[in-house]
């Protein structure tokens, strides 16, 4: 029996959950940012009106918009309402993929098998949510999660389209290649396919694989599907868990800066929150990849495979800092660092006996079990201090090694 896909897309998702939480807001131009040098990461669809768009500076939004609402953003809140949207998904199909924080693909075959037609079970989506959470939504239907996504994006806000399998070829005769941006396919693949005389998704499905995959390697496999509409890859269960691959945490500078005890002190607590959280997933790496972006957003990284496997914020940053040094000297300031492990493998406790690493490894278990019960920045190396006095001042204590930050 053919699928039934939804694509559930949340109509400007953070500036909206601003929106209805503060009637003040509702039917003006708002944008959600973050804290110090940032970006517009949402914008309503009265700030849209004016070319607002994510990715701007507040800057940038205020000369296009000069009565524009800047709004700090809450990625509490936000995620809450996610889960929230979550739950109410759930009662009408197990098969609930989350695709990002404010998309959601969800397999309702077993609804339409029972007699129900598509659109019906989406109205009661749209409706449940307006109700519980005062939030619009788009909801693309399809054969198969391709072209669910692609009916989603047909019609915003508030849009509900379905695309059957018998729509598809007249569909994707009018179809341009740039309306599949987003699709599986970018805006640079798209230029090169009109350069090479495919214009619309028809004409890409229509094209030989081989020629495809002659001008865009293995992704012209790809194309050549993403241009028939054909998507097997399944929606799976709420419940399935995708094992970790790599864990890492980056961070932008305050500002820009050539200053190496400042950047070696951010590295160091970005590694200890890397190690963090790599320790909570039960997980050891062997793999360390650092990165960075300077000042005129070009970017500089490396990894380096090592010998055994680590787990501690400390093993990290040696490591990283290896690598770092392999950039030096610093010919620009930098804006951004990263760091991550892969090569995971489970951590299988296995105690150590030399008297040093014993010691270090029973402080590790103390510091996490606080940082459990406290919050995962309570303690940490006191050389971070000089980081964070790079961004903000704040009073603090020194415990040891480590650095106690009190609860306010």
């Amino acid at each position: 029996m053919e699928r039934t896909i939804f694509l559930i897309d949340m109509n400007s998702f953070f500036a909206s959950i601003e929106q209805a939480a503060n009637p003040a807001l509702r039917g003006k131009p708002v944008v959600v940012c973050g804290d110090g040098r940032t970006i517009v990461t949402t914008a309503s669809y009265e700030a849209r009106a004016f070319g607002i768009k994510t990715g701007m500076t507040p800057y940038e939004a205020k000369r296009l918009c000069p009565g524009v609402i800047n709004v700090r953003g809450d990625m509490h809140k936000y995620v809450g309402t996610s889960m929230r949207i979550h739950e109410i998904l759930l009662e009408f199909s197990e098969l609930t993929e989350p695709f990002s924080i404010d998309e959601c693909f969800v397999d309702v075959t077993h609804l339409v098998k029972n007699g129900e037609a598509p659109k019906d079970i989406a109205l009661r989506v749209k409706q449940r949510i307006k109700e519980d959470l005062n939030l619009l939504c788009s909801i693309g239907i399809g054969p198969n999660r391709t072209v669910a996504k692609l009916a989603s994006k047909m019609r915003k806000p508030d849009g509900l389209v379905e695309i059957r399998k018998e729509d598809i070829p007249v569909i994707y005769s009018k179809l341009s290649v740039e309306d599949l941006q987003g699709i599986g396919i970018g805006k640079k693949i798209s230029q090169k396919l009109k350069e090479l005389g495919i214009k619309t998704a028809a004409e890409m499905g229509r094209a030989k694989e081989e020629f495809l995959m002659f001008h865009f390697g293995i992704l012209g496999w790809h194309l050549k599907r993403v241009g028939l509409g054909v998507d097997s890859s399944r929606v799976k269960s709420y419940w399935d868990e995708d094992p970790v691959k790599s864990v890492g945490h980056s961070h932008t500078l305050p500002k820009d800066t050539r200053d190496l005890q400042v950047v070696n002190s951010y590295l160091l607590m970005l590694a200890e929150k890397t190690g963090w959280r790599l320790r909570k997933a039960g997980k050891m790496g062997r793999t360390v990849h650092f990165y960075v972006r300077f000042g005129d957003f070009t970017s500089w990284g490396k990894q380096r495979t090592l010998a055994s496997d680590i787990k501690t914020g400390r093993d990290i940053y040696k490591a990283a800092r290896e690598i770092f040094k392999e950039a030096l000297p610093l010919k620009k300031p930098v804006r951004l660092i990263g760091v991550s492990i892969s090569g995971l493998s489970r951590d299988t406790g296995q105690r150590v006996f030399l008297e040093e690493m014993e010691r270090d490894e029973k402080l590790l278990d103390v510091v996490d079990e606080i940082n459990r019960k406290y919050g995962s920045s309570t303690l940490k190396p006191s050389s971070v201090l000089i980081a964070e006095n790079f961004g903000i001042e704040e009073r603090c204590g020194l415990i040891g090694r480590y650095h106690f930050r009190p609860k306010r």
